[in-house]
C-alpha cells in the first residue's frame, strides 16, 4: 500500500479574508456610531412651566398687605451621571416668588424666595425682617372661567404690634 501524502491546508488566504472581512465590518459599524453621535438632535427639557408663572396684580388696588406678586421658573432638565459609579442625579427644578408689599409711592419689594410646595397646591416662602416675619402661600383657583392667584399672608410681629393675617385675590 502506497502512503497516504498529507496536502497541508492553505488556511492563510481564508484567514486574511476574514479578518479583511471583520476590519471592514467593524469599520463601517464605528463609523455609523461616530456619525449618528456627531449629528445627534439636541435634547430638549421634559419641563413644562406651570400656569402660576408670570405677574399678578391684586384685585383690590387698595389691599392692605400685598399688591403684586411675581413668578419665575427655572428647569432643571440637565442629568449628571458619575462615570465611576454610574449613578445619575438631576438636580430639582425651581419655582419663586417674589411680592410687592403696598408702599408709598413705590410698591415695596420683598425679594425672590425659593417655594416650598404641599401637596395640596399651596406654594409657601418666608421672609424674616428685625420687626416681623412674614409668611407668604400661594395657589391658583379657577372660578367662573377665570384663573385667580389665592394669596394668604400671615405676619408676626416681633416689636409688639399686633399679628395678622390677609386673604387677598390676583389676576395675571
Amino acid at each position: 500500500m502506497a502512503p497516504v501524502r498529507e496536502h497541508p491546508v492553505r488556511r492563510k488566504p481564508l484567514v486574511r479574508v476574514l479578518a479583511t472581512m471583520l476590519a471592514a465590518t467593524l469599520l463601517t459599524l464605528g463609523m455609523t456610531v461616530a456619525t449618528n453621535v456627531t449629528t445627534a438632535a439636541p435634547a430638549h427639557a421634559l419641563c413644562s412651566t406651570p400656569a402660576i408663572v408670570g405677574t399678578w396684580s391684586n384685585i383690590d388696588s387698595t389691599g392692605p398687605a400685598v399688591a403684586k406678586v411675581e413668578f419665575r421658573y427655572t428647569c432643571s432638565d440637565t442629568v449628571i451621571c458619575d462615570a465611576e459609579t454610574g449613578i445619575c442625579t438631576r438636580p430639582p427644578s425651581i419655582l419663586e416668588m417674589r411680592p410687592f408689599g403696598q408702599c408709598s409711592p413705590t410698591l415695596c419689594d420683598w425679594g425672590w424666595r425659593q417655594t416650598v410646595t404641599t401637596t395640596d397646591g399651596w406654594h409657601w416662602v418666608s421672609y424674616r425682617y428685625s420687626w416681623a416675619t412674614r409668611s407668604v402661600r400661594a395657589r391658583t383657583e379657577s372660578w367662573y372661567g377665570l384663573t385667580y392667584l389665592h394669596v394668604l399672608t400671615r405676619t408676626d410681629f416681633t416689636d409688639g404690634r399686633t399679628d395678622y393675617e390677609t386673604n387677598e385675590w390676583f389676576l395675571k
